[in-house]
């Protein structure tokens, strides 16, 4: 209300300098369609800052916080776009207080220096100015509401709108920020050529490099073993480790058999109860169990013990030959990566951000009305309504109801 009335007189005061230097004064109906006019030209430029301010501004500045890094991602953006709009939810609130408070006041101001002597029509005037400063605040309250509805409008197809561009070029979120495709796929291009350095293919490939070093380290040292006489060596003496495991097998088989024979003599469990004859059996299976364990950690530590010696008596040939081999086969890899992935880096980056495919995405989301728009148009009657006054007596006209505060549709 105070904005509009500002505007207004600052454009009345330009419009009144135009009409003094005219030859002779307009006729009434000049006058009006000048002011129609003006108004319309105030409700368009109300409508467009507005709309900026609850649209683009709140974008923008999220996507300049983005492109300077001060925002972590599309997660970054997200959250300071929701932050930027509970301020402006906060700030509207305020305004709506500032406007009443600033603007009663004003308005009472008013009666009492017009109606000065004259008690019926200061009270008169001065009970208009608090009808419609009370109307206009709850109406301004409301827009508070109807600003939330359009933001979390806003917010939803924000969210579908992530969907199409991490579906379709996730690593690339500041190509989300260019708003035309030629701008969208230079800026890919413009990545691509930076992650394509020879610098940066030759880092990936050292970084494959150092994956697969564990498993070509296990082929080298077989080869190695079997070249240095390790293996020829573990042959040889595996032949008694595996001749220990089966002695250790069939021993503990037979004394288990003892057990068990003693166990059912014992018990006497061919006239016992049946339990007699089932804690035996019991007893057996639970001692073959224990000693296959005994034999097989026995047989794990003889291997282990075998390759030991072995290894220790070819010692300097054996790690002279891994140490060779695992640095010929690691340039192999290394030349062989960069070899394929030079000229595939380019490629493989490029089709990690398909622009058509994330446009089109976009386009089926876009529709015809902007909550943010019809928000702005609804505010701006709110405002236009509230201010009007009666041009011979000056006081507010009350045309605020129930029906003329209308809502956006959303």
């Amino acid at each position: 209300m105070a904005l509009a009335t500002l505007v207004l007189a600052l454009l009345a005061s330009h419009a009144a300098g135009i009409t003094l230097r005219d030859a002779s004064p307009p006729k009434p109906k000049a006058i009006k369609e000048k002011w129609d006019k003006m108004d319309d030209f105030l409700e368009v430029m109300f409508t467009m800052a507005c709309q900026a301010k609850h649209g683009k501004d709140v974008n923008g500045l999220a996507a300049e916080k983005l492109k300077q890094g001060k925002v972590d991602g599309a997660s970054g953006y997200v959250a300071h776009v929701k932050k930027t709009q509970a301020g402006n939810l906060e700030g509207l609130e305020q305004s709506c207080g500032f406007i009443v408070g600033d603007g009663k006041k004003k308005c009472r101001e008013g009666c009492a220096s017009r109606w000065n002597g004259n008690a019926g029509a200061r009270n008169g005037c001065d009970g208009k100015c608090v009808t419609v400063y009370a109307k206009f605040e709850k109406s301004c309250m409301k827009k508070a509401l109807d600003l939330e509805k359009v933001y979390q409008q806003k917010n939803s197809k924000a969210a579908a709108q992530k969907q199409c561009y991490e579906g379709h070029c996730k690593e690339f979120p500041q190509v989300w920020m260019k708003g035309r495709a030629k701008d969208q796929k230079a800026e890919v291009e413009t990545q691509c050529s930076s992650r394509c350095t020879g610098k940066n293919v030759k880092s990936g490939c050292q970084k494959k490099a150092v994956i697969a070093q564990k498993l070509v380290a296990a082929n080298v040292a077989s080869k190695c073993a079997e070249k240095t006489g390790v293996t020829k060596c573990f042959k040889g003496k595996k032949s008694a480790v595996d001749a220990s495991y089966k002695k250790c097998k069939s021993t503990t088989k037979a004394t288990c058999s003892k057990a068990f024979a003693v166990c059912s003599k014992k018990g006497n469990t061919k006239k016992n109860f049946k339990d007699a004859k089932a804690f035996c059996v019991d007893r057996k299976k639970m001692c073959l169990k224990q000693a296959d364990q005994k034999c097989l950690d026995d047989n794990k530590a003889d291997l282990d013990s075998a390759e030991k010696k072995c290894t220790q008596a070819a010692s300097k040939s054996f790690k002279s030959c891994k140490a060779t081999k695992m640095k010929k086969r690691m340039a192999s890899r290394m030349t062989r990566c960069l070899k394929r992935q030079a000229p595939k880096c380019k490629k493989d980056c490029l089709g990690k951000c398909q622009v058509s495919k994330m446009n089109n995405c976009l386009l089926m989301l876009k529709t015809q009305g902007d909550p943010a728009k019809m928000f702005c148009k609804d505010f701006w009657h709110l405002l236009h309504t509230s201010s009007e006054v009666d041009p011979v007596t000056g006081n507010p006209i009350v045309l605020l109801s129930q029906k003329s505060s209308l809502s956006p549709v959303l």
